[in-house]
């Protein structure tokens, strides 16, 4: 057992790794709270610019996006994360000239890695609230300037991805308008001290690129004397995964969900299935299971799952993820389909600021989003109401203070992060346009709803009389803010 080492994690996990060797006995690391916070990775910070040609319609015309991200010391993930956030810079817009440019820069400060929404939420971050300007320096409304240049079915990203029927950019935006009243509040709150704000955004689902393709990921499936037992290495996190791929193994045999059963995590007896991570575990994963499911039910032919044991023993299928043709990727050139789909969202918060301590209290929050058939609507929605939530200590609380390069505020006393309280009462709306490709038409959903709560609550601090351009959007940065305006 380590502990109190004052190093990088992934160097711990070398050290425990030859102790483990060396002993022939297994080697655990436990951080306490103050050692985790301070070692271990952190959101990339990042510096986002834009300048931006408009036609007097509203029509974008040309994007012209600088990225610099914060790497820290070592590049662990920088290089994708970069990647990720540059593909999600030009925001879910069409425009015929767009040029990203892109930086990763080595800093003296505790490594940056991978975080949920991997690089998006801090370069879409900066697109909405620059749209939001676009719209005030042409005395147009917000929502029909997203409206006129919302990808469409048919439309081409910045790197050429041609979007198909499950484009959903101005469902949610529509849906989240009129679920919240959007319209109303925001020409009856103006001069108020109350604002609303909205993000529209979407999110690439699975990894950029060719990266499923060279992951390989595996599944399997192992007929029992009741049913079938799942077996991925894909790891349950409190996401509900074991729910949604049981469900998905049910549907595809036609059994009933009771008779799959889900085997624990051990890597010397499931395949490896990929990384839990990049909103890729319901729709790859998911994937290779219905597939399993589907060689399964025709070798078991009118059998049942007892007869065939009996008669011909044990039966373990496995399969591995297989690329569709169509979705094609130049990694040279970084032109074709990044991601296999896109998950759609649009946010609104409604806030009200307080006069005397400048503090930003989220009265309401509706979030629409898009991602394909939810397999299990209330895991779903739970999924949105976290990315809510952190989204909500991204915009408001949540700020990571260096001194020297080291992590001054390593505790939950002055590293703030939202609690109920700090939480509005959020309405979810789910909408499904089926992914030809997922299984039965699943996209990802873990990270899409973090990208538009923090621009969402800027750009409702803005229609409140607060220009921030710097988040977390703290009681400080609003008082220095409003001082700088008068």
């Amino acid at each position: 057992m380590l502990g109190s080492l004052q190093c990088p994690y992934y160097v711990q996990r070398a050290l425990a790794t030859l102790l483990a060797l060396k002993a022939r006995r297994p080697v655990k690391i436990i951080y306490d709270r103050k050692e985790e916070m301070a070692a271990t990775t952190k959101r990339h910070p990042a510096i986002v610019r834009h300048r931006t040609g408009v036609a007097k319609d509203g029509r974008l015309v040309a994007q012209d996006i600088e990225v610099i991200l914060d790497a820290g010391a070592y590049v662990t993930l920088s290089l994708v994360v970069l990647s990720r956030a540059c593909i999600h810079a030009a925001g879910p817009y069409r425009c015929e000239n767009v040029r990203i440019r892109g930086r990763a820069m080595f800093t003296n400060t505790v490594p940056n890695g991978a975080f949920r929404g991997f690089g998006a939420p801090q370069t879409q971050f900066a697109g909405e609230v620059h749209m939001e300007r676009i719209a005030e320096a042409l005395g147009a409304d917000p929502v029909r300037l997203r409206q006129k240049n919302a990808l469409r079915p048919g439309d081409t990203t910045a790197t050429g991805q041609r979007m198909h029927k499950d484009c959903a950019a101005l469902n949610v935006l529509r849906a989240a308008v009129k679920r919240s009243g959007f319209r109303k509040k925001r020409k009856q709150w103006a001069g108020s001290g109350r604002g609303i704000g909205l993000a529209l955004f979407y999110h690439g689902a699975g990894f950029t690129g060719s990266g499923e393709v060279m992951l390989a990921s595996k599944a399997a499936l192992e007929l029992t004397g009741r049913g079938a037992r799942i077996l991925t290495g894909t790891t349950e996190m409190g996401q509900g995964q074991r729910t949604t791929h049981a469900q998905i193994v049910a549907e595809a045999l036609g059994w009933p969900y009771e008779a799959i059963e889900v085997a624990e995590v051990d890597t010397a007896r499931v395949p490896d299935s990929g990384p839990t991570v990049a909103s890729r575990t319901c729709m790859i994963v998911g994937g290779i299971l219905r597939d399993c499911a589907k060689e399964l039910k025709a070798k078991l032919g009118r059998l049942t799952p007892r007869e065939y044991l009996k008669r011909h023993g044990p039966l373990v299928v496995t399969r591995a993820y297989e690329h569709p043709p169509d979705i094609v990727w130049n990694d040279a050139t970084y032109r074709g389909d990044a991601y296999g789909t896109f998950g759609w969202g649009c946010e609104v918060a409604e806030l009200e600021l307080d006069p005397d301590t400048c503090e930003a209290r989220l009265t309401k929050f509706t979030a629409a989003v898009e991602i394909g058939r939810a397999i299990h609507p209330v895991i779903a929605a739970g999924q949105v109401e976290g990315g809510v939530a952190q989204g909500i200590g991204y915009a408001l609380l949540e700020e990571v203070v260096l001194r020297e390069g080291r992590m001054a505020n390593a505790s939950m006393t002055n590293y703030l992060i939202p609690t109920t309280a700090d939480a509005p009462p959020i309405d979810t709306v789910l909408l499904g346009r089926p992914y030809r490709h997922g299984p039965f038409g699943a996209k990802g959903v873990g990270e899409l709803p973090l990208d538009g709560a923090a621009p969402a609550i800027v750009n409702a601090l803005r229609h409140a009389g607060v220009d921030i351009r710097r988040v977390p959007a703290t009681p400080e940065r609003i008082l220095e803010a409003l001082c700088a305006s008068r």
